[in-house]
C-alpha cells in the first residue's frame, strides 16, 4: 500500500550510489525541498527548515543524530547501516502524528530480521565494513550486527592547503530480537560512533591578479586541532499483541554523547 507524501528508496540503490559518505543521505539530498551545505557530512535541511528538525526511526525506535553545537557539521558516518537495511521511507512533510513533533522531516528504516546465518564484508582505500547475521536453532533469537570503519584523508588531501587531515569515523550497531511467544517478543538496539577528527595545516598558497602582474599569497600555519565526538545509544522495545485488533507497543532508550575540541591554529601571511 503506497502513502501519499512518502518515498520508498530500495536499499539496493542505498549501497551502490557513490558519495563522500556513502548512505541513505545521499540520496535524500536528492529529493524536492532537500539540501545540504556540506557534502562531506551527512547532515541535510528540509523545505526551510534546521538541521535538527529531522525525525529518524530505526524499527519504531528514534535515533537522536549526533549534532555539533555549529549548524551544519556532524557526524561522518550515517546514523543508520546500509548493510542492515531492509526497508526505507522518507516524508518531507505531512507524516503521520506517531512520529512526534519535529515539523521537517521523517526517516523510517526497517533493520532486517535474520533468518539464517550470513556475514557480507567491504572493503576500499576509504574504509570497510563488516556485517554479521544470524538466528538460533529454536528460531526464538536473532541478531545482526554490523562495523564500520571510514577514512576520509583520500578525499580531503586534494585542497589548496597543505595538511596533514584525518577525519576517521567508527562504528558498531547491533539489533537484537526474541520472540518469547507467538504473541510478545523483544528487541534491543545499539550502536556506539567514535568520530575523530586530526587537522594539522602546514601552508597555502593562493594565486590570483592579472597574467602582467601575477600576485600569489602565501599563508603558514603553526599548531593543530583535534577533535572527538562519542556517541553511544541503547533501546528495548517489546511488543504484545493482546487481541487481533490491540497490540501494545513499549520502548525505552538512553541516548549519551560526548563532544571535544582542542585548536590551537595560528597563521601568517604574507
Amino acid at each position: 500500500k503506497r502513502i501519499e507524501g512518502v518515498t520508498s528508496i530500495d536499499p539496493v540503490i542505498i549501497r551502490k550510489i557513490p558519495g563522500a559518505n556513502p548512505g541513505i543521505e545521499n540520496i535524500i539530498k536528492t529529493l524536492p525541498g532537500v539540501y545540504s551545505n556540506n557534502e562531506l557530512s551527512t547532515s541535510y535541511a528540509v523545505r526551510g527548515g534546521n538541521y535538527e528538525e529531522n525525525l529518524v526511526y530505526v524499527n519504531e525506535i528514534e535515533v537522536y543524530r549526533p549534532f555539533l553545537i555549529r549548524s551544519g557539521q556532524q557526524e561522518g558516518l550515517s546514523c543508520t547501516n546500509t548493510e542492515m537495511v531492509q526497508n526505507v521511507d522518507f516524508s518531507a512533510g505531512g507524516f503521520q502524528s506517531k512520529y512526534g513533533d519535529k515539523m521537517s522531516s521523517v526517516l523510517d528504516i526497517t533493520y532486517r530480521n535474520p533468518k539464517r546465518f550470513k556475514a557480507g564484508l567491504e572493503a576500499s582505500f576509504l574504509g570497510g565494513s563488516l556485517t554479521v547475521e544470524g538466528v538460533s536453532k529454536n528460531t526464538k533469537w536473532s541478531n545482526i550486527t554490523g562495523f564500520r570503519y571510514r577514512d576520509n584523508s583520500l578525499l580531503v588531501n586534494s585542497q589548496e592547503t597543505e595538511s596533514n587531515f584525518r577525519p576517521r569515523f567508527m562504528d558498531v550497531q547491533t539489533l537484537f530480537n526474541f520472540n518469547a511467544s507467538a504473541k510478545w517478543q523483544w528487541s534491543f538496539l545499539g550502536n556506539i560512533s567514535q568520530n575523530k577528527y586530526h587537522y594539522q595545516p602546514l601552508s597555502r598558497q593562493t594565486n590570483f591578479g592579472t597574467v602582467n602582474e601575477p600576485i600569489a599569497l602565501l599563508v603558514v600555519y603553526d599548531g593543530q586541532e583535534k577533535d572527538e565526538y562519542l556517541t553511544t545509544f541503547g533501546a528495548i522495545k517489546s511488543v504484545s499483541q493482546y487481541n487481533d485488533k490491540n497490540k501494545l507497543k513499549f520502548i525505552s532508550s538512553v541516548y549519551h554523547t560526548q563532544e571535544q575540541e582542542y585548536y590551537d591554529i595560528q597563521a601568517q601571511y604574507r
